[in-house]
């Protein structure tokens, strides 16, 4: 067992290698260093920042990072790190479907105020049912707003951005007239805010050990998990992948995109109203409308979400960078050492929250890349020599150029001295084509200059020592590849032995599914065949009732035709006479409205009575079945039938049962002799695969050390000579 355990870690580890070496996971890096770069760039100005104001920016962030954790502020670091996570996710589900949701501060105060309700109007709440309370209400509120704007998208194609930027403010001054009204006694007009949730309901908080970060923590990870999970192992989660991907494919494939595209702005304003929650219980337990401003925890939630690139697992760093950002750099810039303005700290974070945004630039920065392009480039004779030629054409080009400006702009004096309009206008539009064939030209060699450092560059990459080390590299991949399939391969052929007795099983199960219903079927086409021409004249009525419908909307577009040419002949006459053509299409338009209406009124009673005639048929077609029922259950030869049937299903049960029971006992005395052996078998090739590998490994790497030796003894020799 040991050694089947190691074998399966070997597998494990070189499919583990596998996977740092592939594409996805080149990708996923490229993220990564466009994030840390994003924020380092935003570090770099915020030094220069402070060290314009004359202060120490190595000890400013070492502050930041100290008063952070420090026991009086690492409670609400903490708890912001939780209230961000929540945030980041909210706006990453909704850009998974393609879809801007910026109504996150609308949506989180909406769930918010209705926590603040909940505890106001129920001061004797306990701890448990508040929160479970607050929770469920939460997520209701925020998934119901955030649908009215996925909604919209949906089936009226009105962008998100303007619906939820719209309902933000909406929320806010509903909210702002709720609380702001006296009939419902919770504003404190002494502190021009709402009453206080804290001294209201004591027992409304999510404090936990005198903590408040456990619970929300616990909140945002269960929550962080579940959003996992669902879009990376559900079918909910890959349509809406997919929608947001291409919304025209999705359709293709038979996606309602409508449904996901609202099911996803839902899911996120849940989320969103999770945070408010979070928010409204913990860093802000009253609302203040003096001024007005949405929530900016609302907004911080975008730029998570964009530094993280949408990576549920990415979301941890980033928000808990945001937290520590977000309690600490204000006090920082109070602290003596410095004695900055309180704006200080806001702008420092701004700085960082627009770095990120363009976050994405980064991926496209790539200095190593270049600088190792540029070196193969100018290090090899014949492609330097190719690359300046390029450049030389470049600059000719962009020399014929300032020569042709210059000859313009003389001639151009030249000829508005002589006032020769024409003559300009030629010229004019002589040096213009002559001007865009050059910069088409050199737009051409910048394109082929591109394509020629390119391909040179991986050109590169198979000569010299690089050329020798990715050879091996693919050697190595391609063996261990086949051994990797070789060890699936046997793996999965001692799977299935061992798992005979479950094919077994699940065949057994299958057959005794098909045998009833084969026998179902059996006995509904025995009490159906007498009702054939029953259910063939109901259904026969349904399609009279279908053909008249249709029939009566022909009559009316037919009518309407007749009169196209009593319009087209009064418009001929009356051409020259607009106010006796109006009238006299106006008495044309009102003959055939009324005959339209008798011809409406004529229908209704020809539906009416065939409802009559049709209630009446289908009335008696019911008591023939009805009939009918009772003869088959009085009919001896039928029920006889049914017996019969009823005992052969039986009958083929108990023979099934018992060629189970025997095949059964024959494998699982089969198993119980050879399943050791079979172990045994497995572990050998197992151990023989793994062994092979190795060998091969040597082999390659002695091979791979040789054509270095050998390529480095070619070259100092080269250089001697």
């Amino acid at each position: 067992m040991q050694k089947q355990i190691k074998s399966y870690g070997w597998l494990l580890r070189q499919k583990t290698k596998i996977f740092f070496r592939s594409n996805e996971f080149k990708t996923k890096m490229n993220y990564f260093k466009a994030s840390i770069c994003a924020i380092i760039a935003g570090a770099i100005l915020s030094f220069i920042i402070i060290g314009a104001n004359a202060s120490n920016p190595l000890l400013f962030f070492s502050y930041v990072f100290r008063l952070a954790f420090h026991p009086l502020l690492k409670d609400q670091t903490l708890t912001y790190w939780a209230i961000y996570i929540v945030a980041g996710l909210a706006v990453a589900v909704g850009f998974k479907a393609g879809l801007f949701n910026i109504g996150v501060p609308g949506q989180m105060l909406l769930a918010g105020s209705m926590t603040i309700v909940l505890g106001l109007k129920n001061p004797a709440i306990s701890q448990g049912t508040g929160v479970v309370g607050a929770l469920f209400i939460s997520i209701l509120v925020g998934a119901a707003l955030a649908a009215i704007a996925g909604a919209l998208k949906a089936y009226f194609n009105i962008h998100e951005v303007v619906s939820t930027i719209m309902l933000n403010w909406i929320v806010w001054y509903v909210m702002k007239w709720m609380f702001m009204n006296p009939d419902y006694g919770m504003w404190n007009s002494n502190h021009n805010s709402t009453v206080d949730i804290v001294t209201t309901a004591p027992n409304f908080n999510l404090v936990l050990n005198g903590q408040t970060w456990i619970i929300p923590f616990i909140i945002a990870m269960l929550l962080l998990i579940t959003v996992i999970f669902i879009m990376n192992y559900t079918v909910l989660g890959f349509r809406i992948k997919a929608v947001g991907k291409s919304r025209n494919a999705s359709l293709y494939a038979g996606t309602n995109v409508r449904a996901y595209m609202i099911v996803s702005m839902a899911l996120s304003g849940g989320l969103a109203g999770v945070l408010g929650m979070l928010y409204y219980m913990t860093q802000s337990t009253v609302l203040q409308f003096t001024t007005d401003a949405l929530p900016v925890v609302g907004f911080d939630a975008i730029a998570v979400a964009l530094v993280a690139f949408t990576n549920g697992f990415a979301i941890l760093p980033i928000a808990l960078l945001w937290g520590i950002i977000k309690t600490a750099a204000l006090q920082t810039t109070q602290l003596p050492d410095f004695q900055m303005s309180k704006q200080m700290g806001q702008l420092i974070f701004g700085i960082i929250i627009y770095m990120t945004a363009i976050s994405a630039l980064f991926i496209y920065f790539k200095p190593i890349f270049w600088i190792r392009r540029w070196w193969n480039i100018h290090h090899h004779a014949d492609w330097k020599q190719e690359y300046n030629e390029y450049k030389q054409q470049i600059k000719t080009y962009q020399k014929e150029i300032k020569t042709l400006n210059k000859t313009y702009r003389v001639k151009i004096q030249e000829l508005k001295q002589q006032g020769d309009k024409a003559l300009i206008k030629t010229y004019r539009d002589e040096i213009n084509d002559q001007l865009t064939l050059y910069a088409g030209k050199i737009t051409t060699l910048k394109t082929e200059i591109r394509f020629f450092t390119n391909s040179k560059y991986k050109e590169a990459a198979k000569i010299g020592q690089r050329g020798i080390k990715t050879k091996y590299n693919l050697a190595v991949f391609i063996a261990l590849g086949s051994a990797m399939d070789h060890f699936v391969q046997v793996k999965n052929d001692y799977l299935v032995k061992k798992q005979e007795v479950s094919f077994l099983k699940r065949n057994y199960g299958q057959a005794i599914k098909k045998c009833k219903g084969q026998t179902k079927q059996q006995l509904s086409q025995l009490y159906s065949l007498p009702k054939k021409d029953l259910y063939a004249r109901l259904a026969q009525l349904q399609t009279q009732y279908g053909d008249l419908v249709l029939k009566q909307e022909d009559d009316i577009k037919k009518l309407r035709e007749s009169y196209y040419p009593v319009f087209d002949e009064i418009q001929q006459k009356y051409l020259t006479d607009f106010k006796t053509l109006q009238s006299k299409e106006k008495v044309i338009i009102k003959q055939l409205n009324q005959e339209i209406k008798k011809l409406k009124q004529q229908q209704r009673q020809e539906i009416h009575q065939f409802k009559i005639t049709n209630h009446q048929i289908r009335r008696e077609i019911r008591h023939e079945l009805r009939v009918i029922d009772v003869k088959l259950k009085n009919d001896s030869a039928v029920q006889k039938e049914v017996i019969m049937l009823k005992q052969n299903l039986a009958t083929q049960l108990a023979t099934m049962k018992e060629k189970f029971v025997a095949e059964n006992k024959v494998v699982q005395e089969k198993h119980r002799t050879n399943l050791p052996q079979w172990k045994n078998e497995l572990n050998q090739k197992l151990e023989t695969i793994i062994k092979t590998v190795g060998e091969d490994n040597k082999i390659l790497k002695t091979e791979y050390l040789r054509q270095k030796t050998a390529y480095r003894k070619l070259m100092q020799e080269g250089g001697k000579n």
